[in-house]
């Protein structure tokens, strides 16, 4: 239990530290690692590699979790790399934010590019829509998200389907590239 309480120490002054070299203003941030027994290895930090590394995916129920100010993001397999600040969730990773959320087998987020990238079963849903997709890249200078293969957009009254979308957040537009194809309900009141 000590050994593990000083592990999770340790995590949360190295990301408090990353973060905060990162150039950008500082913010705080919390993992936890939760469902575990008290007896369960459940995360190592390789100092010289600069790695730190969790996996509960043989433990039902187990989840970890790393939280920022606004975003969450859970899975059951997570590598975090402090001298890059690239954070890695697999296994049923989903990251919540307060007007989105994402599910993907695979969550990227590449610090010092500013840039989230999910992969395989991508699900976004927002208040107005729902993205079906394989990749998701989201770059925050930009606000764009780019979502390809495969993409379904689903509102209230149709749906979009292509191979590439590129959603621009701030001004809630989507933009079509190549061939796609789309239903709508024209009914009206």
């Amino acid at each position: 239990m000590i050994k593990k309480l000083i592990i999770f120490f340790l995590f949360a002054l190295l990301l408090l530290a990353a973060l905060g070299a990162s150039g950008a203003e500082k913010q705080s941030g919390k993992l936890e690692i939760t469902g575990v027994p008290a007896d369960a290895a459940t995360g190592r930090y390789d100092r010289e590699a600069g790695v730190f590394s969790a996996d509960v995916s043989g433990i039902e129920g187990a989840l970890i979790r790393v939280t920022f100010e606004e975003v969450t993001i859970v899975g059951q397999i997570m590598e975090w790399r402090t001298e890059d600040d690239y954070l890695i969730f697999t296994s049923g990773a989903e990251l919540t934010k307060e007007d989105f959320t994402l599910t993907a087998d695979t969550v990227e987020y590449f610090g010092s590019e500013n840039r989230l990238q999910a992969a395989g079963n991508v699900v976004v849903v927002t208040e107005d829509a729902t993205v079906y997709s394989d990749q998701l890249v989201y770059n925050e200078e930009t606000d764009e998200a780019v979502f390809t293969g495969q993409v379904k957009v689903a509102f209230e009254d149709g749906t979009l389907e292509g191979e590439r979308f590129v959603m621009f957040l701030e001004k809630n537009e989507l933009q079509f590239f190549g061939a796609f194809q789309g239903l709508f309900n024209t009914e009206r009141e």
